[in-house]
């Protein structure tokens, strides 16, 4: 059982009763799954061993054999040899028929437990909300719209949800805007140049006031792991200094390849993050009324497989206090 009693501690009356009746169900599919498992591989090893009997029997001289029959008693075979190329017995065919319908009955029995994933996810995502000390879960069950077709509904819905996953790439995708990164480049430059930037003091009475041979020397060092010493640059190789010494020339390029950047669809940070904010409440809005279509179909007799990634939320029937 995935919903302890921590877990569930943590629901609504509602919201605790739905989703012990969904993982009872999830288990209901889980041991049907594995009942269909056991029988298509008993199915496989009949198959098997009637396929070794069909090998024996076609090798056997002609002439009367005792065979073992798989209603476990002797009975005699009469054998003939002929220069006709041997059928396949009729009891290998049953056998292998068999086999195949316990296979078709097994996959249908493991998609039907796959179709209950959802209720791990919920699982997951309420372990993740105890450990984090979420606020309180308020039941919050929005009521299904009247429609004459719920399962059409259903799927215009997801259609719907689809068309914000698309959004939501769409926004991560998107362009920043020429100015934001020619700030940020410069800033970065500025950043640069102030490490390399030379001084002089004027207390300073030795040969070498500016120090730098310092900045530009190379040392050598132990290489990282390594046994045998290697040449590396222990700071920035006077790329400050020379950052420093062109700051202008650096940001003036810096500006021309920021206006040579497209700047159809960018958005900046705060917008990026407003649009996000903006699908996340829309796809948890749609997600509700899904999940409501869902249990009102549940209502009347009909089952409509529920999305390995709807949100939790949805189907817990919650809202953040």
């Amino acid at each position: 059982m995935l919903f302890h009693d921590h877990l569930l501690n943590l629901l609504p009356r509602p919201s605790r009763e739905k989703i012990e009746s969904l993982e009872e169900a999830r288990e209901a599919a889980h041991a049907a799954y594995l009942a269909a498992s056991t029988a298509e591989r008993e199915a496989w090893q009949e198959a098997g061993l009637a396929e070794a009997r069909a090998r024996d029997l076609a090798t056997s001289p002609p002439g009367v054999v005792r065979d073992v029959s798989f209603a476990d008693a002797y009975r005699e075979v009469q054998v003939e040899k002929t220069n006709a190329p041997a059928a396949m017995p009729e009891f290998v065919q049953t056998a292998r028929r068999r086999h195949q319908r316990a296979l078709a009955a097994r996959d249908r029995a493991a998609e039907h437990w796959a179709q209950f994933a959802f209720v791990a996810e919920a699982a997951h995502w309420l372990e993740r909300m105890a450990r984090l000390g979420a606020p309180r879960l308020e039941h919050f069950a929005p009521a299904a719209p009247k429609v004459r077709d719920i399962p059409a509904e259903v799927e215009r819905i997801r259609r719907e949800l689809a068309g914000l996953d698309d959004a939501w790439r769409a926004a991560e995708d998107a362009p920043c805007p020429a100015d934001d990164l020619l700030a940020r480049a410069i800033a970065e430059i500025d950043t640069l140049a102030a490490q390399g930037a030379l001084t002089l003091d004027p207390r300073s009475r030795g040969p070498a006031p500016l120090g730098l041979a310092k900045k530009l020397r190379p040392a050598t060092t132990l290489a990282p792991g390594g046994d045998v010493p290697g040449l590396v640059l222990p700071g920035d190789g006077g790329g400050g200094l020379w950052a420093w010494l062109h700051r202008d020339a650096l940001v003036a390029r810096a500006r021309e390849l920021a206006e040579a950047l497209p700047q159809d669809g960018v958005l900046s940070d705060d917008q990026r993050d407003a649009e996000f904010n903006r699908i996340a409440r829309q796809r948890l809005e749609l997600e509700r009324v899904e999940e409501a279509l869902i249990c009102a179909a549940e209502a009347q007799g009909q089952t409509i497989a529920r999305r390995r990634d709807i949100d939790p939320r949805a189907v817990l029937e919650v809202i953040e206090a």
